[in-house]
């Protein structure tokens, strides 16, 4: 299995190479204009439909790449409290599995505060998060930075939990599913407190 920035490094090589082909792409559009014979319109659209099909899921997919809110990277410790399974189309037939992101409860202030750990968890490794266990978790700094609803807020494992073979992460607001693979795709992101 591939590590967290192994994975990382995949995604990259493939977004290059999806940006190296529309702009080809749309290079041989604008130059169809200025060549003899000059590109019918048919061809122009064709290719620019072609370029349109590469480019769109990666311009949607950009918004999602942003810098994440500033992470706290003081380790708390989590209690595993049970898990939430997310059904991505309950009605639907859908290419993206049911999955189940684990619930736990972070004491912050003296007070217990109920969260999910964004990482989604491989079954090879689901069964060591045990109703009870503990875990180091990372919070965000302001919890609600991700997601207005407070029953979305989400932790993130620390770098002790990097054996732990997880399969994306789920944000609330974005899920990505990846190959599983040990360590966290997430701790490689950029948070707005990183230097």
């Amino acid at each position: 299995m591939k590590s967290a920035a192994e994975r990382r490094d995949a995604d990259r090589r493939l977004n290059r190479v999806v940006w190296i082909i529309v702009s080809v792409l749309l290079a041989w559009v604008v130059l169809g204009f200025f060549r003899e014979p000059r590109a019918s319109w048919q061809e122009q659209l064709i290719v620019g439909l072609v370029a349109g099909c590469f480019a769109a899921p990666m311009l949607l997919d950009s918004g999602f790449s942003r810098t994440l809110p500033a992470l706290d990277r003081t380790p708390r410790t989590a209690t595993v409290t049970g898990r939430s399974i997310v059904n991505a189309e309950p009605e639907g037939d859908s290419e993206v599995p049911t999955y189940e992101l684990v619930v736990v409860t972070v004491e912050t202030g003296g007070t217990g505060v109920d969260t999910t750990i964004a990482d989604i968890i491989a079954a090879d490794s689901l069964d060591r998060f045990t109703i009870g266990s503990t875990w180091q978790i990372y919070a965000f700094e302001d919890p609600t930075a991700l997601n207005k609803h407070p029953g979305r807020t989400r932790v993130l494992l620390t770098e002790a939990h990097d054996d732990i073979i997880r399969a994306g992460y789920d944000l609330g607001y974005h899920c990505v599913h990846a190959a599983p693979g040990p360590g966290s795709d997430l701790l490689l992101r950029r948070f707005a407190n990183d230097g």
